[in-house]
């Protein structure tokens, strides 16, 4: 009785779910295939990130503040246990213990906030260096030749490398803000 029960449910719920797919699902004209001819570009974003003092600088940051998270919670860890050998009182431990965690999740949020920020600014400006070079070389669709993984010969072969001009217009940027001088850009 019980399996039968279940049986009724479940095919309650596949009606259901047809007729709510049916109602919901919008109806498409159908379209033939149009040959357009575009003009592809990539780039490989690991090079350029790792050429990219902003990028690279921000990887550096992100071991930087796991580092100091875990010697946050050591020395935590320390004063816990140290309060343990003073044999403090179970409620003071559980308070320094409580208080510790909330220390910690602080900590661990506000370095979050700051990788987060200068990935954000790096990816912000490789983004806006592609923009730039896909425009002055007139191409249609810039990606990151190195996350295909398969198929991508085609392109490859026939699209158009920019990952040094996407280097160089990065370049000056860094540069100038790390007070170096930044080379003339021939246009």
């Amino acid at each position: 009785m019980q399996n039968m029960k279940l049986r009724t449910v479940a095919a309650s719920l596949l009606a259901l779910s047809t007729v709510a797919m049916g109602v919901s699902t919008p109806v498409f004209a159908q379209k033939s295939a149009t040959s357009i001819s575009i003009k592809v570009g990539y780039f490989n974003l690991a090079l350029v990130k790792a050429s990219y003092p902003e990028a690279a600088g921000a990887e550096l940051l992100r071991t930087q503040a796991e580092n100091e998270l875990r010697e946050y919670v050591r020395k935590g860890n320390e004063s816990l246990q140290k309060a343990q050998e003073d044999k403090k009182p179970k409620e003071e431990l559980e308070k320094l213990a409580r208080d510790l965690q909330l220390q910690i999740n602080a900590q661990q949020q506000a370095l979050i906030q700051l990788v987060q920020t200068q990935n954000t600014i790096a990816t912000q400006n490789i983004a806006q260096a592609v923009n730039t070079i896909a425009k002055d070389k007139g191409l249609d669709l810039v990606f990151d030749g190195a996350g295909v993984f398969s198929g991508g010969d085609k392109i490859v072969n026939n699209g158009e490398d920019i990952t040094e001009p996407v280097i160089k217009k990065l370049a000056p940027a860094s540069q100038i803000r790390t007070g170096g001088v930044a080379p003339t850009e021939k246009k």
